[in-house]
């Protein structure tokens, strides 16, 4: 059966969903039985060894983990692990392989996807994005700003009830965003404008508070 499903790319966690037969969006839980999964990715030598929470439990640990990369999307900053380089394409793309495989495996046929990114995504994070999920296999059909996202989501499950201006806050593990949008229905709704901060999340918020009792 062929299906659309919703990413949540995320800095420290990823997310994957499907519309049912209902029409309402489903968590599809991971192999671990988790409704979510750890951007990270320990490697073996030049090879990816575990993706997810076996990975981010060696976080912090082991020098061959990866996390965070999503920060550097459209940059040209490059990792190394092992003596092999990685880029943050590629690595998202690891990622990406990863809830694509768990999906397939419940769902089965996969057609589209959308994508939630951070508001203050470049041009050039959006297109590496793209590339990330190509790379698994994924075929791309829109990407929402995260912050925005979250609005559709809550003036749908509202059926009509909000209506007015309204500012969303999405304060992620990496990045804190805001969209300010007007929702006229569940159906009529206009972003006006989404911003955020690549570099304000939950991350640097225990960097902050572990500088400071370290002080």
């Amino acid at each position: 059966m062929a299906s659309f499903i919703g990413i949540d790319l995320g800095t420290t966690y990823s997310a994957i969903e499907y519309i049912d037969y209902t029409g309402r969006p489903k968590i599809i839980h991971n192999s671990d039985g988790e409704n979510i999964t750890a951007s990270c990715i320990a490697f073996d030598g030049s090879e990816v060894s575990h993706t997810g929470e076996e990975a981010r439990k060696m976080l912090g640990t082991e020098d061959n983990v990866a996390a965070r990369f999503k920060r550097d999307m459209g940059k040209k900053t490059k990792y190394t692990y092992n003596g092999k380089k990685h880029t943050p394409t590629n690595l998202s793309a690891e990622i990406l392989k990863r809830l694509y495989f768990d999906a397939k495996n419940q769902i089965g046929e996969i057609n589209e996807a959308v994508i939630t990114v951070p508001a203050n995504f470049s041009n050039e994070a959006r297109v590496e994005t793209k590339k990330a999920a190509k790379l698994a296999g994924i075929n791309v059909n829109h990407m929402i700003d995260e912050p925005t996202a979250g609005a559709l989501h809550y003036a749908y499950e509202g059926d009509g009830a909000l209506r007015g201006y309204y500012a969303v806050y999405d304060l992620g593990g990496g990045t804190f965003d805001v969209s300010i949008v007007n929702i006229k229905s569940s159906e009529d709704i206009t972003v006006i404008t989404s911003e955020g901060d690549n570099r304000l999340g939950g991350c640097d918020v225990d960097m902050e508070l572990a500088r400071h009792f370290d002080e």
